[in-house]
């Protein structure tokens, strides 16, 4: 249970970390007063590759967890039952959990369970502030730039 703690505390971080640099350089980069349009189409598709980068970082996570560390796996369901899981299976469970969809067709096992409600959790956190961020700029406003 430790390395599953740790593991999931390391995604965090670093998830955490490249949102923070997402939202510095679309900040930086735009002037919504200016340009609204052309500053919402570029935060919304930086902080899309944003959010993909992410759920990488979550589904490589996962995968050590599960293949160096033995702290659980995945199992298809359904028509998929018993077949061999590769890294693109994982990227998939975790884009969905990322986004909170949940769709139910891959059920992780043992400790990865806690690390997959820990990305729901960080990711839901995370698209909330990428749609909090972009309402700001939608309104006008850079969200890292004092008013004055």
């Amino acid at each position: 249970m430790l390395n599953a703690i740790l593991i999931s505390a390391v995604l965090i971080s670093m998830n955490t970390a490249v949102h923070y640099v997402a939202l510095r350089r679309v900040s930086d980069a735009v002037n919504p007063a200016l340009h609204p349009g052309r500053c919402l189409a570029l935060g919304v598709a930086a902080l899309t590759v944003a959010h993909l980068v992410e759920a990488l970082v979550y589904a490589s996570g996962l995968w050590v967890a599960a293949h160096g560390f033995e702290l659980g796996d995945l199992r298809a369901t359904g028509c998929d039952r018993g077949a061999d899981l590769t890294f693109m299976d994982y990227f998939y469970f975790s884009m969905v959990n990322y986004t909170t969809l949940g769709r139910g067709d891959l059920i992780p096992s043992g400790h990865l369970r806690f690390m997959a409600a820990l990305e729901a959790f960080h990711g839901f956190l995370l698209i909330t502030a990428s749609g909090s961020f972009l309402l700001q700029i939608m309104s006008g406003r850079n969200p890292f730039r004092p008013r004055g």
